[in-house]
Parts: C-alpha cells; sequence; structure tokens
C-alpha cells in the first residue's frame, strides 16, 4: 500500500526535480516507510511506501525488469501474486524481489500487446503505471472497483497523475481553477463525485480503466465492467452456499501479509463476516471498534459481544465529547473537502488500530453489492395494478382520482410517472439541490450543472442491461457512491494513520457472484442482504443477524446540542470562513447569526471546507 505519481511528456522544461520533491512531500502520508523514484526524458515516476509484502529493500519501488527496460510504481496488493508468481516462473520468468506487485512486470512482458489480459490475471485492489523503455509506452491503470484512487491531468504535451489530487494541483503544470459545478454536488452529497474532481484540468480515471499512452496517441480503454447475466440459482439455499464459499475463500486470500492484520469490527453483519472468516486462519486476530457511549449510534456493547462469541481480542475506543476534538490533525491531508461525519470517526479508529496492526480488513461494499440500505427497498405497489395493463395506468387512475375524489389514487398516479431512478438520486441527498443553489453565490449559481451527477446515474441505471430494477439501483451504486464516498473515506482515512484495508466485498469475484443473484434472494420481509444475515444467523446467532441497521454514523447533531466544546468550534469555524466569495452572502450571515444545530449536514460541511482550503489548497 503506498502513494504513486508521475509526469509524462515532455519534461526537459519542467524543474522535474522540484516537482519531484513537492510529490513526495504531499504523498508522504501513504507511505512513511521508504520512498523512490525513476526520471528519464520522456518520464519522472515517485513511490512512498507503506511496507505490506517482501519488507526488505528488494520490495522497494520503483521495481524494474531484470534488463531495465521496464520501471513500475504501484500502490496496492495483488491478492494472487504467488499463483501469477508460479506461473510465470515456469515460463522462464526470474524475479527479484518477494513483492507481489512485480508480478505486473513479468506479466506485461509476457503479454506486452495485450494490456486487459495482464489486467484481468490480477485479482487484488491497485493503482499503477508502468513505463516500457523500449516503446516509450505508458500504462497507467485502476483496479476493477475504483478501490485505489488514481487521478489525471492532461495538456497537450504533459499528462500527470498522482494518487490524490492535492500533489497534481501543487506541480503548478498549469493554474487550476475550481470546479464550481463539483462545489455544489459536494454539499449535495459530502464528496466529489467522480470523474470530476474539485478543479477542472484534474478528472479521476475511471475504475475498471486504463491509459494506454505512446509518442502518437493516447487511449481511455475500459477493461471490466459488472455483468448483467443473471444465474439461474434454484433457491435461496444455494444462493447462500455459494456466497459462504466464495466470501470464506476472499477472505483467506485478503489476509496475506508480513505484517499485523486486524478487524474493523462494527454491530453490523458485515464486518462480523469478515471477522468470523478471518478468526479461521488466525485465531487470535485482533478487532477495532469505534463507540459512541449512551448514543443509539454506538456499536460497542454488540460489537463486544461477537469478539467475545469469537474468542478473540477486541479494541474498543471510545468517543465521548468534543466531537471536533482532532479533526484538523485527521482531515489535514484530505486532498478533496469531504463531509460525511463517519470519516472523522474511522480516522480515529484507524490511529488506534495502527498501535497494533498495519492491515486491517473492512465489510465494507456488502450493502451497495447486497441491497443493504433502506433506499433498496421499493415500496410495494397496490395490488390492483397487476390488472391493469402499463399503458392504461396512468388514465385509468386520473379517471378513478375524478370519480372518487380520492388524492391516493392521483399521489399513485403521480408517483408512477417518475422514474425509479429518479426517485433513488433523490433518497441520497444531504441537502437537496435548491437548497444549495441558494447557498452558493447568485454569479456562481447561475453557471452550475445541476444535471451532471444526475445525467450520470441516470446512464449508468439505462446501460445496465438487466431486468432487475434493484440489481440495477445497486449497479448504479457501485459505478457512483461507493468509489466517490464509501472508498474515498476508507482510503484517506487509513492511509492517513498509515494503516491498510482491504475490503473483501469488493473483490471481483464477490462483485460477480452478487449481480449474478436476483434481488429477490437479497431482499426478503423488508430486510436485505439476505444471504449474508443466513450466514451470520447459522454461525453467530438471529439476534446478530436482524438487528435494525445503525450504520457507522456520528451524533453531531445531538453534540452540538449538548457539547459546549463542539458547539464552540463549529460556531467559530463558521464564523471565520474562508473562500466567502463562493457563497451567499445573506444567507451565510443568517447561518452565523442563526446557527442551530439542525443544520447540521451544512456545518459539517462547511467546516470540512473551510479545514480543506486552510491547508493550502
Amino acid at each position: 500500500m503506498c502513494g504513486i505519481a508521475g509526469v509524462y511528456g515532455n519534461i526537459s522544461d519542467k524543474n522535474i526535480t522540484s516537482i519531484s520533491e513537492g510529490i513526495l512531500r504531499d504523498l508522504k502520508h501513504r507511505g512513511p516507510d521508504g520512498h523512490g523514484s525513476y526520471t528519464d526524458d520522456q518520464v519522472a515516476l515517485i513511490h512512498t511506501r507503506l511496507s505490506i509484502i517482501d519488507l526488505s529493500e528488494a520490495g522497494n519501488q520503483p521495481l524494474f525488469s531484470t534488463d531495465g527496460s521496464v520501471v513500475l510504481v504501484c500502490n496496492g496488493e495483488i491478492y494472487n501474486y504467488k499463483e501469477i508468481r508460479t506461473e510465470l516462473i515456469a515460463k522462464n520468468h526470474r524475479f527479484v524481489s518477494n513483492s507481489d506487485c512485480e508480478v505486473l512486470i513479468h506479466l506485461y512482458q509476457e503479454y506486452p500487446d495485450d494490456p486487459e489480459k495482464v489486467l484481468n490475471r490480477l485479482t487484488g485492489m491497485f493503482a499503477f503505471a508502468l513505463w516500457d523503455k523500449t516503446r516509450q509506452r505508458l500504462l497507467i491503470g485502476r483496479d476493477r472497483l475504483g478501490i485505489k484512487p488514481l487521478y489525471y491531468y492532461k495538456s497537450a504535451d504533459t499528462i500527470a497523475f498522482a494518487s490524490e489530487v492535492r500533489p497534481i494541483v501543487n506541480t503548478r503544470l498549469t493554474n487550476f481553477s475550481l470546479d464550481h459545478t463539483s462545489v455544489f454536488e459536494y454539499f449535495m452529497l459530502g464528496s466529489v463525485p467522480g470523474p470530476n474532481t474539485l478543479y477542472n484540468e484534474i478528472k479521476a480515471l475511471e475504475p475498471g480503466h486504463y491509459i494506454d499512452i505512446t509518442p502518437d496517441k493516447t487511449r481511455f480503454v475500459k477493461y471490466w465492467d459488472v455483468s448483467p447475466g443473471l444465474k439461474n440459482w434454484k433457491n435461496q439455499a444455494e444462493v447462500n452456499k455459494a456466497v459462504e464459499e466464495l466470501l470464506a475463500e476472499v477472505v483467506e486470500d485478503h489476509l496475506v501479509a508480513d505484517v499485523p492484520v486486524g478487524t474493523f469490527l462494527s454491530a453490523g453483519i458485515d464486518s462480523s463476516l469478515v471477522t468470523y472468516f478471518a478468526t479461521r486462519m488466525h485465531p487470535a486476530i485482533e478487532t477495532f471498534t469505534a463507540s459512541f457511549p449512551g448514543e443509539e449510534e454506538d456499536e460497542g456493547r454488540i460489537a463486544q459481544d461477537t469478539s467475545t462469541r469469537l474468542g478473540i481480542k477486541n479494541q474498543l475506543f471510545e468517543l465521548r465529547n468534543n466531537f471536533f476534538e482532532d479533526i484538523n490533525d485527521q482531515f489535514r491531508n484530505f486532498d478533496q473537502p469531504f463531509g460525511n461525519t463517519s470519516a472523522l470517526s474511522l480516522g480515529r479508529i484507524s490511529r488506534e488500530a495502527r498501535k497494533n496492526i498495519k492491515v486491517v480488513l473492512s465489510g465494507d461494499g456488502a450493502d451497495e453489492i447486497f441491497a443493504g440500505y433502506y433506499r433498496h427497498i421499493l415500496p410495494p405497489q397496490p395490488g390492483f395494478l397487476k390488472y391493469i395493463p402499463g399503458g392504461l395506468q396512468d388514465i385509468t387512475l386520473r379517471a378513478g382520482a375524478a370519480l372518487t375524489g380520492k388524492n391516493s389514487l392521483e399521489k399513485l398516479r403521480r408517483n408512477l410517472k417518475i422514474s425509479e431512478i429518479s426517485k433513488y438520486i433523490s433518497k441520497i441527498w444531504l441537502l437537496a439541490p435548491e437548497q444549495v443553489l441558494e447557498l452558493l453565490h447568485p454569479d456562481i449559481a447561475k453557471h452550475i450543472d445541476t444535471t451532471r451527477f444526475v445525467s450520470r446515474m441516470e446512464r449508468f441505471y439505462a446501460d445496465f442491461k438487466q431486468d432487475d430494477a434493484i440489481n440495477r439501483l445497486l449497479y448504479v451504486d457501485v459505478k457512483t457512491t461507493l468509489v466517490d464516498e464509501m472508498l474515498t473515506k476508507c482510503d484517506r482515512m487509513t492511509m492517513m494513520n498509515a494503516l491498510e484495508c482491504r475490503v473483501p466485498f469488493l473483490d471481483h469475484r464477490m462483485v460477480e457472484l452478487a449481480f449474478s443473484i436476483p434481488s429477490r434472494f437479497k431482499i426478503s420481509n423488508n430486510f436485505g442482504k439476505i444471504p449474508l444475515r443466513s450466514i451470520v444467523a447459522n454461525k453467530l446467532g438471529d439476534k446478530l443477524a436482524y438487528r435494525k441497521k445503525t450504520g457507522f454514523n456520528s451524533p453531531l447533531r445531538k453534540w452540538l446540542m449538548e457539547d459546549p466544546a463542539s458547539n464552540a468550534f463549529a460556531v467559530n469555524n463558521i464564523a471565520s470562513l474562508k473562500h466567502e466569495a463562493l457563497f451567499n452572502s445573506e444567507k451565510m450571515n443568517n447561518l452565523k447569526t442563526n446557527f442551530t444545530a439542525g443544520d447540521s449536514s451544512l456545518i459539517f460541511s462547511l467546516i470540512c471546507l473551510n479545514i480543506y482550503f486552510a491547508n493550502g489548497n
């Protein structure tokens, strides 16, 4: 697990030494164990290392082929590297390290004309750049689900890339300008949705894509996507068995490391399952839990019960007062503003976990592939609708409402005219679009592309050619909120604390299996994730399997009302807001003079934006 960056093109007229030194400073938090770089006339490659596999100097990056013609920097883990390594050694490849990433070099040398074959052979999370000196070719790739981040800036003669946005901005390769539509989307969602960033000139490389760069052309290529094919499963038992068997295999694969490994354990079924299967390989594995004593969101007691049942040691970290106590420290390396309160809790528990371990497994991603959020449970339609042909429903309900005077029929008629994806999108806003437009300065608000994010979600919904409506919504989640919010939070807050986080549910094998399962086997009686709940019920009991979902949230609103330190921090932060030119002065003055905890989502988003700009952005 590391940070990578680079610059490609006509770099001879640029102060590449100064640029490289600046990038290293910006990425140091991602790799405190060491750093390295490579520079020639066409490319500069930079790497910061968090050593997990092959702790020796041989594992330092950049890595080179035995003849020196291929250079690699890679962030992430290749879980099937031993299998690939054995195959390549049988083909007379000679390895110089025990690093998992070195297999990328040898796979490329084996299939230099087929990058997709190279990438599809890998099981893992990764972002990499591979420079072929002989062909003057640069390959930049990102894993299938976007677990590991990668951003780029492209001009007519230069490409710069990095694991985070900040190092690219600080290269000063151009006058990077704020994307005001991204600011608008940030306040709606709590994060900046890809492939855009806070800056017009910088984009995220889409998950499952690579960039193939040669002197003649630059190609952006998609090498993987979720298959829309459904399997003809016999029954729920068959589904549950397949999920259990694969999850056990995947968790075992994700435990590979030359350093101590633990798990994040909440009161949820996802982390409990990951922990259960992890104990089969490491019976003494340690677990870590964030707790808010006395709050509805507190998961400490249930996590403790689970760890006791499994016979393992649980480290419970309690958060009792001053919600913002270390937010400046935890968020100082967030490369874009991030307004989800759970990030702060994750940062704190990551800091505590890092005292004992260097790798942690998380249950993230299960909700997005097995329908775990309440928004995935579509409300049932009245039974009588099945007797009315679809083309006649509107006119029939209109006539029925007029004849009977029942508002419920008119409401149903209007609701049927709204697409499922439109209803779904409205459920994910932190702030409604119209609220955000009112918050922004009128001169900025009038130029906002209010349809950009919505159009992206609608396009993904339309592109996934599967008849199962809920699986189509899950596909949208996987392509948008999972990458932009969940995985961004997971990567930044663990890497900030020099901890590698792995997400077994987002192993592409698990994702492919999940999308082959019709939603009728995922949702039942208003409960989602039925295969996972069934496994938990069998292994850890019904009480845990069917408890109410709480999520990894924080009681911010209550703390703003009841904790003087939290309230004072928020009031002072809003009062000293930076980049006020972005906002409607009347709205901001009203917020400052009528500060209430009821605006907690807006308050936290403003505080995070303020911290971001205060850190030199």
